[in-house]
């Protein structure tokens, strides 16, 4: 679906009247080619406070296209991205799910909200009924299953949803968009009514910002999709005498461009350090966008430092347990790579080469995972 801009038409607001643990707040954004529902789910969950925030994008006939949602609970931050080819296949962060093939809606365990999907895309006639395949999300676990579900339009109004594997069943009444009013008692509707539009920043962030890797990047979004998230650490700077210049620093990274790009930002000294600078580090504050080029096999890397005036351009990808990029800096190769790669840390070198065809080191950034 294209990310063009859509005009945000609804505002809503359910609370969990089931065990007043809950609610959620969600925006509903229409346009030609489409429907999002976007929104933050706040409840208890086994005595903690669990936060979500969910993106569902659905094409101009109410199939779901993509997924992104980002929890918080019990001191961790996880993610889930869905991508659906509006014919029943599925890739779960990026790699192919096919214990979900021929699931047409996602639903969000936790949302009354994706309700909707079925009820629109489905139009049944009053007095009518239907089955469908669902990618049902569990909260906490982020787990997807497909789940087998009925639907039956009761009323004008009404509908009557059923679990065909538990046997559970609820009445929904919904509006005119088929948004939930009440959901058997388990959620109730609070408040609804036009939003605001989105501010410029946020409409610009909407527009980069991407939930997930593409589905187009296969298994090479596994190269530098654990990178995405907030790193924070030491950052040395090697000058030709042997001194060695020292500093803190951070590194943001997330998919952007539809996911079809990783991008970065890097900050030398840091924001917190910024106030009161010491000598260290050359100071960066630079933007670095990462593109996978299928027939080469190369990841193609360019690297913007408005700070230090520098354009680099670098490709490569995998070599063992490391990732290599090679380039030229004032004529002079160049190389940088991560080693040391754990699940909460790296290391990040950059060397040059001399005519001898000798490699020195003139940067090492040793980084900790912080988001």
């Amino acid at each position: 679906m294209a990310t063009e801009a859509k005009t945000v038409t609804r505002e809503l607001l359910w609370r969990r009247v089931m065990d007043e643990l809950g609610f959620e707040h969600a925006q509903v954004r229409r346009g030609p080619e489409g429907t999002e529902f976007s929104g933050v789910i706040l409840v208890a969950e086994q005595g903690a406070p669990l936060r979500a925030e969910y993106s569902v994008v659905c094409d101009d006939a109410w199939r779901t296209r993509r997924v992104s949602v980002t929890q918080a609970w019990r001191g961790e931050r996880r993610t889930l991205t869905l991508e659906h080819d509006g014919e029943g296949r599925w890739r779960k962060d990026g790699a192919a799910a096919a214990e979900l093939e021929g699931c047409m809606d996602v639903d969000l365990g936790l949302s009354p909200s994706t309700n909707a999907l079925p009820i629109n895309r489905l139009r049944l006639h009053e007095g009518t009924s239907a089955e469908i395949r669902a990618a049902w999300v569990r909260f906490p676990s982020l787990e997807v299953v497909p789940a087998r579900q009925g639907y039956a339009r009761v009323g004008p109004a009404r509908y009557r949803y059923e679990s065909l594997e538990s046997a559970f069943t609820a009445m929904l009444d919904v509006d005119a968009d088929g948004l939930p009013i009440e959901y058997a008692g388990i959620w109730r509707r609070l408040a609804g009514g036009p939003a605001a539009p989105a501010s410029v920043t946020q409409e610009f962030v909407d527009a980069l910002v991407s939930p997930g890797p593409s589905g187009e990047l296969g298994d090479a979004a596994a190269t530098f999709g654990w990178l995405v998230g907030g790193w924070a650490g030491t950052i040395q700077d090697h000058d030709p005498d042997g001194t060695v210049r020292q500093s803190d620093g951070e590194w943001w990274f997330h998919w952007v461009l539809d996911g079809r790009a990783l991008q970065d930002v890097f900050i030398v000294p840091s924001r917190r350090a910024a106030a009161q600078p010491a000598p260290g580090a050359n100071k960066r504050y630079g933007t670095t966008v990462r593109s996978f080029e299928r027939n080469s096999g190369k990841w193609r890397i360019v690297w913007v430092s408005p700070t230090g005036g520098a354009i680099n351009r670098l490709d490569g990808g995998r070599e063992g347990d490391r990732l290599v990029l090679l380039g030229e800096h004032a004529g002079k190769p160049i190389r940088w790579s991560f080693s040391d790669i754990g699940p909460d840390r790296f290391t990040w070198r950059g060397e040059v080469q001399d005519s001898a065809g000798q490699w020195s080191l003139q940067s090492r950034f040793d980084m900790r995972r912080i988001a």
